[in-house]
This record gives structure tokens, C-alpha cells and sequence, in this order.
């Protein structure tokens, strides 16, 4: 039940807010968009499976490369606002619906590729998610998470993680990435590839996107200002030109499904 919570929670937000998530620089940011392409070492046959679509712009990066491109995802809103994007561009070999990460309507050993970008702290069960995304990629397939990641340090990935629970309900953790790393590998798949970034945020325009309550609002400001001091939240806050910015750290991990039926035993 909490999960199918959690998952309510999410298509509301992002049906209320997909206007303002679409106009996020981050999910924007080109370069960092050619740098997932690039560690794919695609060879243009490829079939690609984006999960937790959004607005499209990973699928729309990708699109040049492969021979085709499925988004999926469970908010209608952010559906819509890709479609008409890629529509936009010209970009003919997309198809977008309606689905559940948990529950892919996919065949085993589908795609060639299989992804997701900074969705990956929304998944209410992580593993199950990547175990279903495993199942759906041909083995030799690669897979692919970029995502927002916390500090290795238990206090400080606590502490992040308590502002964006206020901030965001729809949010479930932000994981480091020696975490993120050995669910992938849980998931039957190996390492092949990594890089690491970051993401700076003026914090009054992070919290106008999620819309959060009032109280809400004060507390994770009060939150913020007071981890300056030690760096509780390993977000490096601070004031710049009048303005609180701080800067996620972020990571793409590149997962090679071995040859083995993906559930077998590890």
C-alpha cells in the first residue's frame, strides 16, 4: 500500500508541475545529455528502452543514434509535453506510453539499451526496479542511471534526504553511488562504465519547482542555512550574490547484463 502511495504521490506532482520540471536546466543540460550518450558506444541498430520518460530529453538525445526509442512513464502530463517536443524536432523513431517501472509490458530481452535519468530516487523499490529493467534487456544489453546522489557519509545522506522528503513527497532517497553501484550489480548486471558531476541550484527556484507547503518551506530553508556550517548535508551550501545555492553531486552508471538468466541466483 505505501508504495502505491508513494507512486499516487509522484503522478501528482509531476501532472500538477511537469510545465515547471520541463524547464529545469538540469534535465535540460545538453552536455551532460551528449556525455550518457557517449558512454553507450552506440552503433545506430540499437533499441532503447527510457524509463521514467518525463518530458523526454534523454529520449530525444538518444533518437539520432539508435534505430528506436520507447518512453515510458506513469505521469499522462509529462507524456504529452514529450510528445509534442519530439514532434517538434522532427524526431519520427519515439513512442511514448503510459507504464509502471515495476511492471514493464515488455517482452524478456527486449531492448539493447535501457535507461534512466534522474528519476531513479522516485522508485518506492529499487531493486524490484531494476530486476524488472534487467528483465527486459538483452543479455550484453546495457543499462544506464544518472541520478542525483548523496554523500557517502550516513549523517549527511540522512540529513539531504530529510529536506527532500519536506520538499518533495514524491521523493523516496537520493542513494550514494557505492550504493547505487552494488544495486546494480544485486540486479545481475556488471559495472562497465562511470562518471561523476554536479548540478548547482538556487534554492528558492528548487523549491518553487516541487511546490511544497509553507511550513515545509521554512524548515528545509532553516535546514539549509544551518548545514553550511560542517557541511551537514555534503551539498556544499552557500551564499552567492545574495542568493542560497548548493550543488548535487550526481553520477551515471553503466550496467552490463551478463549472460546469465537475469534472476538467477547471485
Amino acid at each position: 500500500m505505501a508504495d502505491t502511495y508513494s507512486k499516487k504521490i509522484a503522478v501528482e506532482q509531476f501532472g500538477r508541475r511537469s510545465n515547471a520540471y520541463a524547464a529545469c536546466g538540469t534535465l535540460m543540460d545538453q552536455t551532460d545529455l551528449d556525455t550518457v550518450v557517449g558512454l553507450l558506444d552506440l552503433k545506430g541498430n540499437e533499441t532503447v528502452l527510457d524509463v521514467a520518460t518525463g518530458t523526454g530529453y534523454l529520449a530525444m538525445a538518444l533518437a539520432p543514434h539508435v534505430k528506436q526509442v520507447i518512453g515510458i512513464d506513469i505521469t499522462l502530463g509529462m507524456l504529452e509535453l514529450a510528445v509534442q517536443a519530439e514532434r517538434e524536432r522532427g524526431l519520427g523513431n519515439i513512442e511514448n506510453l503510459v507504464g509502471d517501472v515495476e511492471h514493464l509490458p515488455f517482452c524478456d530481452s527486449q531492448f539493447d539499451v535501457v535507461a534512466a535519468r534522474f528519476s531513479f530516487h522516485h522508485f518506492p523499490r529499487p531493486l524490484v526496479s531494476l530486476s524488472e529493467m534487467a528483465r527486459v534487456l538483452r543479455p550484453g544489453g546495457r543499462l544506464v542511471i544518472e541520478d542525483m546522489v548523496s554523500s557517502e557519509d550516513n549523517a549527511k545522506s540522512e540529513y539531504q534526504n530529510t529536506m527532500e522528503n519536506l520538499r518533495d513527497l514524491s521523493h523516496i532517497k537520493h542513494h550514494p553511488a557505492s550504493e547505487l553501484e552494488q544495486m546494480i550489480q544485486k540486479a545481475g548486471l556488471e559495472v562497465v562504465n562511470k562518471a561523476g558531476g554536479g548540478s548547482d541550484f538556487d534554492l528558492e527556484h528548487w523549491l518553487e519547482m516541487a511546490e511544497p507547503s509553507a511550513v515545509n518551506v521554512e524548515t528545509v530553508r532553516g535546514m539549509m542555512k544551518d548545514s553550511m556550517e560542517g557541511d551537514k548535508a555534503g551539498l556544499n551550501v552557500r551564499v552567492e550574490e545574495g542568493r542560497v545555492v548548493f550543488t548535487y553531486a550526481t553520477a551515471i552508471v553503466v550496467g552490463r547484463r551478463v549472460l546469465r538468466d537475469y534472476n538467477q541466483p547471485q
